[in-house]
């Protein structure tokens, strides 16, 4: 599968789009308390959200394509300790990967894994020296992903429903 990863551009915007109601929807479809769903503008305002966040805090779209297919995308911002954050742990400049999706059809391809690298050259080329991501629980491949990429659980984010 001859795979070329590029940067977003603001033509790719209905594609995203997309990509991000599927992933929402699958987020929906494995929520065991049933909190996630997603409505019919969600796409628009999920997406909208990002750019804001990639604009705001020097970050970075890229897409995986096939011919003008588009298979997948990763993206990512740079985090900028606070003071207290500053006085509590180590100096520290972490890469934020807020989104991570590829096609159904195309996971086990090595497809994640490429925009995975993409995105972590970025963040070394930017002074990173940490990459942060948040996994959903029952989102247990992603999780098993990140894992076999050398990430670690580092906190836990718990729930209760009352």
């Amino acid at each position: 599968m001859k795979v070329i990863i590029q940067e977003y551009q603001p033509s790719d915007k209905p594609e995203i789009i997309k990509l991000m109601e599927t992933l929402q929807d699958f987020i929906a479809d494995i929520d065991p308390l049933h909190r996630h769903r997603r409505l019919p503008e969600y796409g628009e305002l999920y997406t909208e959200g990002l750019l804001k966040k990639i604009s705001d805090h020097a970050g970075v779209i890229y897409l995986a394509r096939q011919g003008q297919e588009i298979l997948g995308c990763i993206a990512g911002n740079i985090e900028e300790q606070s003071k207290e954050e500053r006085a509590g742990t180590v100096k520290s400049r972490s890469g934020r990967i807020l989104v991570l999706i590829v096609q159904e059809k195309c996971r086990g391809k090595g497809v994640g894994s490429d925009l995975m690298k993409k995105i972590e050259d970025y963040f070394r080329l930017n002074g990173c020296d940490i990459v942060r991501v948040e996994v959903f629980v029952p989102n247990s491949s992603a999780h098993n992903f990140y894992n076999r990429m050398h990430y670690d659980d580092r906190v836990y984010d718990m729930v209760k429903q009352l």
